[in-house]
C-alpha cells in the first residue's frame, strides 16, 4: 500500500537500512556469538536470513514466510546462532509486512510466524511461558508496523491535501488574472483595433502610406487580441493549473510557425531580418520551446525599440551537440550600442528563464550594434 504510493522514493530511503542485517549478522557470527561454536549451518542459514531482508520492500509476505521457514530449518539442523538471527529477522519481516500491506496477507504472515515458533517450542512447551513468548514475539511487531503505516499514510494524505490546496489557490489566482485581462486589457485593445480600423478606412485614399502603416498596426493588434484570448482560455482551464501557462500555448508543431510569425512581425516594422531556424526546435520539450519563442520575441522587440526602423538583424536558432543556441544580432541602428542596455525587465526575465533550464544569456554591444546569445541544454540533466 505505502510502497505503491511512493515506491521509488521509499526504496531510496530504505536502501541503507537493508544492508544493516547483513553487517550485524556477520558481526554476530564472527565476533559476538559468545562461547557457542559457529558451524557452517550457522553461517549459511544466518547469512541467508540476513540476505532475505533485502527483498522485504518488494515482497514482505514472502520474506516473512521464508524467515519463518528458516527459523524451523535452523532448529532442525541444530544451528542455534542461525536460529537467533532468523527469529529476530522474522519478527522484523512481520513488522514490515504490517507496515507495507493490509488485510489477509498480514494475517497470513502472522500465521506463518506463529507456526514457526510453535514448531520450535513444541518439544519444550510450557503452558505459561510458551504462549507468553509467542505473544511477546508476535504482537509488538504487528503494533509497530501498523503504527508506522498509519504515520506514513497520514503524511502522504497531508502532502496530497497541501498540494490540492496549493493547486486550488493557484487556480483562483489564474482565474482572477484571466478576469482582469479580459475585462481591462482585452477591452482596451479591442477599442484600439476598432479605432485603428476606422482610421485606416478613412485614410485609405488620402494617404496610402499612412493607411498601410495603420493596416499593419491593426493586424498586430488583432494578433495580440487572439493571443490574449488564448491566454485567458488557458488560464481558466483547470487542466493546466499545475503547469506553466506558456507551455500550453506553444505546441510542438506550431513553434516554427510561431517563430516565423515573430520574424515577419519584426520585418513589418521596417527591420531587415535574416532568420535561420533549425527544424529540430520542434523536438524540444515544452519549456524549452517556450524559452526559444520568448527569447526571439524579446530580442527582436529590443531591436525594433532601440535600433530603429533602418536596422538589420540576424536570428539564428540552432539545435545540436546537446545544446540549444539562440543568437540575435543587429547592426546599422540609430541608437549607439552603449546606450542599448535599457532599464526594463525583458533581459532580466529572459536570463531567469534560460538559467532555470541550466543555460545562460550574454548580451552587449559590438562594433556594429548589439548582440544577444542564449544557450541551454537540449534535454534536462538528470
Amino acid at each position: 500500500m505505502i510502497t505503491r504510493l511512493s515506491h521509488h522514493r521509499s526504496s531510496l530511503l530504505w536502501a541503507p537500512i537493508r544492508v544493516v542485517p547483513l553487517l550485524v549478522g556477520a558481526g554476530y557470527l564472527a565476533v559476538l556469538h559468545g562461547p557457542s561454536p559457529v558451524t557452517n549451518a550457522d553461517w549459511g542459514l544466518g547469512m541467508l536470513s540476513a540476505a532475505l531482508t533485502l527483498a522485504g520492500g518488494r515482497s514482505p509476505l514472502a520474506v516473512t514466510v521464508a524467515q519463518s521457514a528458516l527459523l524451523v530449518l535452523s532448529w532442525v539442523t541444530g544451528a542455534p546462532l542461525a536460529l537467533t538471527i532468523a527469529y529476530v529477522l522474522a519478527a522484523v519481516a512481520l513488522g514490515e509486512l504490517w507496515m507495507r500491506r493490509s488485510g489477509p496477507r498480514c494475517w497470513a504472515g502472522v500465521v506463518a510466524f506463529a507456526a514457526g515458533q510453535a514448531i520450535v517450542f513444541w518439544r519444550q512447551f510450557d503452558p505459561v511461558h510458551t504462549p507468553a513468548t509467542l505473544l511477546l514475539a508476535t504482537v509488538p511487531p504487528i503494533l509497530l508496523g501498523r503504527y508506522i503505516r498509519e504515520v506514513l499514510r497520514g503524511a502522504i494524505t497531508a502532502r496530497q491535501r497541501n498540494a490540492m490546496i496549493a493547486q486550488e489557490a493557484r487556480a483562483a489566482e489564474r482565474a482572477a488574472i484571466a478576469r482582469e485581462l479580459h475585462d481591462l486589457v482585452a477591452h482596451h485593445m479591442g477599442s484600439v483595433a476598432v479605432r485603428v480600423g476606422a482610421a485606416r478606412a478613412a485614410l485609405r485614399d488620402r494617404d496610402p502610406a499612412v493607411a498601410q502603416a495603420l493596416s499593419e498596426v491593426h493586424s498586430t493588434v488583432r494578433t495580440a487580441l487572439a493571443d490574449l484570448r488564448q491566454l485567458v482560455i488557458t488560464l481558466r482551464d483547470p487542466r493546466t493549473a499545475v503547469a506553466d501557462v506558456g507551455e500550453s500555448l506553444v505546441e510542438s508543431a506550431s513553434l516554427p510557425a510561431a517563430l516565423a510569425g515573430v520574424v515577419e512581425q519584426a520585418r513589418g516594422s521596417g527591420i531587415t531580418v535574416d532568420a535561420e531556424i533549425s527544424p529540430e526546435v520542434s523536438g524540444l520539450d515544452a519549456m524549452r520551446r517556450l524559452a526559444v519563442l520568448r527569447v526571439v520575441q524579446e530580442g527582436l522587440a529590443n531591436v525594433t525599440k532601440h535600433a530603429g526602423p533602418h536596422a538589420s538583424a540576424t536570428v539564428r536558432v540552432c539545435v545540436g551537440d546537446g545544446q540549444v543556441r539562440i543568437a540575435i544580432a543587429d547592426r546599422g541602428g540609430d541608437a549607439p550600442a552603449a546606450t542599448r542596455g535599457g532599464t526594463g525587465f525583458g533581459l532580466t526575465g529572459m536570463r531567469e528563464r534560460i538559467e532555470l533550464l541550466g543555460g545562460g544569456v550574454r548580451a552587449g554591444g559590438t562594433a556594429e550594434g548589439w548582440k544577444l546569445t542564449a544557450t541551454m541544454p537540449k534535454e534536462e540533466r538528470r
